[in-house]
C-alpha cells in the first residue's frame, strides 16, 4: 500500500500511532536503563562499603594490641558499619562460618548448613566458596531477614581479608528495592501517559487545523473542477500554507469567473454573427450564408434554389405605437407561427427589423412556391393578442430563384427585396422578380447606352458629403459622390448606373472620370488657398486591382499638382478579402503613394476583424443598414458595439454612415465611434455650399 492512497487524516493518525508506540518505548527503555542503574548504584555502594571496612581491618591488624582488645575493636567495627536499616556488614571464614552478625548475634559460631530457614544452603556454601577463590564476587542467594519469615532473594556481595581465611560480606534484599522501582514505575507512566495525552490533543488540535481545512479545500477544488464557481473560501485569511491554497484557489475562481464571462461574451458574440437574439432565427449574414452554400451545391446542375424575402406592413409604424417590447412579442410570434409550417428543407431567417427571408431547399416546383407564400401570408395575418390589445401584421413577400435571377447570394436576396417592395406598390400579396425583370432589363439597355456619352459630354458631376469628427466635432473629410443629371431622363441614380458601368465593362473608365475630377477639384481649392478637408472617394474593386492602378493614380494627381496626402480611397468589404494576401501586397503599393484606406459598408459582407486585422487599412465604415435601427434593434447595437469596440482595439478609426437621427448620434457618441456622417449632419454638398461649410469652419453640436 502506497502513502500517497492515504488520506491525509490517516496519515496523520499513522504518524500519531507511531508517536505514541515512540513515547512508549523510550519510557520502557528509560525505566530499564533506571532500573539497571540503580541496581549498579547500590552494588557500587556495597562494594565501596566492603572496601572501605577492610581497609579499616587491615588498619586495625597493623596496631600492637593485644588480641582480646582487637577481637573487641574488630567485633565494634563490624557491629557499628550500617548503611540502612536492613543493610549490614558479617565477618564470615572459610568453612563457611558465622564469626560476626550485628543482627542476629545468635548465628555467631554456627556453619551456615546449620542456620534454619536458609534455601538450597548448598548454593550459598558453593557461592562463599567461590568468593574464596575469586577474593570478592556478587551473587544471589535466598536468605531470611532479620524482621523473620521466609527467605528473600538477596544480592551478596563478599571479599576476602588479605591475610586472612575471612571474608566480609554484605548483600541488599532485592524486594527493599521495589518501592523504588515502582515509584519510578509511577512516574514514568505517568509521565509517558501525560505525553501521550499531549500529543494525541495536539494532534486533534493538528487535525482540525490542518485536516478539515485541507478536506474543505479539496471538497471547494473539486467543486471548482464541476463548475462551482460561486463558493467563498473560509480560510483565506490564514497566514499559513492552507491560506496560501486558499488565496491561490481564490485567484483560480476569479480567473474561472473571468474567463467564463469572457466565453459567454464569445459564445453570445458568435451568436450575434448567425443569429437575431430576439426571434432565434437566422440573421442577414447567416442567410447570406446559407444561399451561398446552397448556390455552389446546387451550381453544376443548376438546380434551382428558392429565396422567399418577406416585408411586414406598417411595423414600425406599431413599433411607434407599442413600443419595442410589444414589437418583439409580434415577431417572436410571428416566428413561431412561421415555424409551425416549414419543413426540414426551409431556413427562415430575420434580415431587419421588418423583414424575414426564407430559403428553400431541394427544387421545390413553382406551384409548391405560389401555395407556399399564400400560406405564409395567410398565417402573418391571423391576429396577434398581445398583453392589453390585439393586433393584425400584413406582409408582402418577393421571390427570386438561382439560376435564373441571379447567381450569388446578395443578388437573390436583393432582388427579392425590390419584388417585394413592388409588390407593395403593386398592392399584390406576392410577386416574382422575373416578373419585373423583363421591364428592368429594357431601360437598363438605354441607360447604358448613355453612359460613355455622359462621361465625353460632362453629365456627370460631384457632391461632397462631410465626415465629422465626434471627439473634435469639426468636418474631418468629405466623401465625393457622383451625380448623373441626363438631358432627357433627368437625374438618374447611382444604385442603376454604376452596377450598369461595372456590368458594360465601363466601370474603370467611370473611376478615371472621378479621379480625374476630384483632382481637379482639389488644385481649384489650393488655388483659392482654401484648406480642405480629405477628400474620400468610393472605388470599384476592379480598377483597384488593376496591376497599374497605383502609377495611373500617381499620374492623374501629379498631372494636376496634388499631393496624394489629400486623397483617401474607399474599398467595399468584398474588395478586401478575395486573396488576403495580394490585397495586403497592393494596399502596401497604394498607402506608400500618401493616400490613406478605409473599408466601405463593412459588415455585409463575409469578412471579420480577425481576417482584416492584418491589412494596412487607416478607417472602417459601417454599413447604413446597421445603423438605421440601432435605436430600435437590440442585434444592431450589439453588432455596432461589437465593431466599435474590436476596431478600436486594432487601432482602426471607426465611421458610421446613414446617420439620420438624434437618437443614432447620441447612441455612437455614448459608445465612442470615432466619425460619423448622415443626412441628419449634412446632405451631400454642391462645390459651392461645401467650399461655404469649410470656410466658415462649421462644428456639429456637441451634447
Amino acid at each position: 500500500m502506497q502513502l500517497s492512497n492515504l488520506s491525509i487524516r490517516k496519515k496523520l493518525i499513522g504518524l500519531v500511532t507511531i508517536l505514541v508506540l515512540g513515547i512508549i518505548a523510550t519510557s520502557c527503555l528509560a525505566y530499564y536503563f533506571s532500573y539497571q542503574d540503580t541496581t549498579n548504584s547500590k552494588r557500587e555502594k556495597i562494594r565501596s562499603v566492603v572496601e572501605a571496612s577492610i581497609s579499616q581491618i587491615l588498619a586495625l591488624q597493623k596496631l600492637d594490641i593485644p588480641d582480646l582488645e582487637y577481637q573487641q575493636r574488630l567485633k565494634n567495627l563490624i557491629y557499628n558499619t550500617r548503611y540502612s536499616d536492613n543493610d549490614y556488614l558479617y565477618l564470615i571464614d572459610k568453612a563457611p562460618r558465622v564469626i560476626l552478625h550485628p543482627i542476629k548475634p545468635e548465628l555467631e559460631g554456627q556453619l551456615v548448613t546449620d542456620i534454619e530457614g536458609i534455601e538450597k544452603p548448598e548454593l550459598i556454601i558453593q557461592g562463599f566458596r567461590d568468593a574464596f577463590q575469586a577474593g570478592s564476587m556478587f551473587w544471589s542467594i535466598m536468605w531470611p531477614k532479620p524482621s523473620g519469615g521466609p527467605a528473600k532473594e538477596k544480592l551478596t556481595y563478599a571479599q576476602v581479608i588479605p591475610g586472612t581465611e575471612m571474608m566480609l560480606s554484605t548483600g541488599i534484599y532485592v524486594d527493599d528495592l521495589n518501592p523504588l522501582y515502582f515509584q519510578r514505575a509511577l512516574s514514568y507512566t505517568i509521565i509517558t501517559i501525560t505525553v501521550i495525552i499531549a500529543a494525541i490533543i495536539g494532534a486533534i488540535v493538528i487535525s482540525r487545523n490542518i485536516v478539515r481545512p485541507i478536506i474543505n479545500l479539496s471538497s471547494q477544488m473539486a467543486g471548482l473542477s464541476k463548475g462551482e464557481i460561486e463558493q467563498e473560501f473560509l480560510f483565506a485569511q490564514r497566514q499559513d500554507e492552507i491560506g496560501k491554497m486558499a488565496r491561490s484557489l481564490e485567484r483560480f475562481r476569479n480567473h474561472l469567473i473571468e474567463n467564463n464571462r469572457l466565453r459567454h461574451m464569445q459564445e453570445h458574440v458568435k451568436f450575434l454573427e448567425s443569429f437575431d437574439p430576439v426571434t432565434r432565427l437566422y440573421n442577414r449574414q447567416a442567410m447570406g450564408e446559407a444561399i451561398e452554400r446552397e448556390i455552389i451545391r446546387n451550381h453544376e446542375n443548376q438546380d434551382p434554389v428558392y429565396f422567399l424575402f418577406i416585408r411586414f406592413d406598417l411595423l414600425r409604424n406599431l413599433t411607434i405605437e407599442l413600443g419595442e417590447e410589444q414589437r418583439d412579442q409580434i415577431l417572436i410570434e410571428i416566428a413561431n407561427r412561421l415555424r409551425s409550417i416549414m419543413s426540414v428543407n426551409h431556413r427562415l431567417g430575420r434580415l431587419s427589423e421588418g423583414c424575414f427571408g426564407l430559403l428553400l431547399l431541394n427544387s421545390p416546383v413553382d406551384k409548391n412556391i405560389e401555395t407556399l407564400a399564400t400560406q405564409i401570408l395567410a398565417t402573418i395575418e391571423q391576429p396577434i393578442q398581445l398583453d392589453t390589445v390585439q393586433v393584425q401584421v400584413g406582409a408582402r413577400i418577393g421571390i427570386t430563384s438561382f439560376p435564373d435571377d441571379g447567381d450569388q447570394q446578395f443578388e437573390l436576396m436583393g432582388r427579392a427585396e425590390i419584388a417585394a417592395k413592388t409588390a407593395r406598390k403593386m398592392e399584390q400579396g406576392w410577386l416574382h422578380y422575373s416578373s419585373i425583370r423583363e421591364q428592368q432589363s429594357e431601360q437598363k439597355m438605354v441607360i447604358w447606352q448613355d453612359i460613355s456619352a455622359a462621361m465625353d459630354q460632362d453629365q456627370f458631376y460631384l457632391v461632397f458629403q462631410p465626415l465629422f469628427d465626434l471627439e473634435s466635432n469639426a468636418p474631418l473629410s468629405s466623401e465625393v459622390l457622383l451625380r448623373w443629371e441626363h438631358p432627357d431622363r433627368g437625374f438618374i441614380s447611382p444604385a442603376v448606373f454604376v452596377p450598369l458601368a461595372e456590368q458594360s465593362g465601363l466601370i474603370s473608365r467611370l473611376d478615371n472620370w472621378v479621379l480625374n475630377a476630384v483632382a481637379k477639384q482639389c488644385r481649384s481649392w489650393l488655388d483659392q488657398n482654401l484648406t480642405f478637408p480629405k477628400v474620400a472617394i468610393n472605388l470599384s474593386g476592379i480598377s483597384f486591382l488593376r496591376p497599374d492602378f497605383e502609377d495611373k493614380l500617381q499620374e492623374i494627381f501629379s498631372s494636376h499638382n496634388v499631393d496624394l496626402n489629400h486623397i483617401e480611397l474607399e474599398l467595399t468589404e468584398g474588395v478586401l478579402i478575395e486573396d488576403l494576401s495580394r490585397i495586403q501586397e497592393k494596399l502596401t503599393r497604394v498607402r506608400n503613394t500618401g493616400v490613406s484606406i478605409s473599408i466601405d459598408d463593412f459588415g455585409t459582407g463575409y469578412s471579420s476583424l480577425s481576417r482584416i486585422k492584418n491589412l494596412p487599412v487607416d478607417h472602417i465604415k459601417i454599413d447604413k443598414s446597421f445603423i438605421d435601427d440601432l435605436a430600435s434593434s437590440p442585434q444592431d447595437l450589439k453588432i455596432v458595439q461589437a465593431i466599435i469596440l474590436m476596431a478600436q482595439g486594432l487601432q482602426l478609426k471607426v465611421v458610421a454612415e446613414g446617420v439620420e437621427t438624434e437618437q443614432q448620434l447620441s447612441i455612437l457618441r455614448k459608445e465612442h465611434c470615432d466619425i460619423v456622417q448622415g443626412y441628419l449632419l449634412s446632405r451631400p454638398l454642391s462645390v459651392a455650399d461645401y467650399e461655404t461649410l469649410i470656410d466658415e469652419d462649421l462644428v456639429i453640436e456637441g451634447e
